[in-house]
């Protein structure tokens, strides 16, 4: 895997081809295209459309934590699941 040089704050895009969203470090306004943490090239989609699903690749080179968590043990007994 490319390890791409990343930025302090990552800029997530949601991408038109694939539907996840990126971690953007690069942007190539000429053409539109952004570079993602991942080394794909990402095309976006609608800026005002809600948030994908994450890239794991890109979530894993920003060193964001996974967001698989269960609950807790209280939450547990009382059936709620983590947020």
């Amino acid at each position: 895997m490319t390890t791409v040089p990343l930025s302090p704050r990552a800029l997530w895009l949601t991408c038109a081809l694939d539907g996840r969203d990126h971690a953007v470090v690069d942007h190539d306004p000429a053409s539109g295209a952004h570079l993602s943490a991942c080394a794909r090239t990402v095309w976006a989609s609608s800026l005002a459309s809600p948030p994908a699903t994450r890239c794991a690749d890109c979530r894993d080179a920003v060193g964001e934590p996974a967001t698989d968590r269960r609950a807790g043990r209280i939450g547990r007994w009382l059936g709620r699941r983590a947020a």
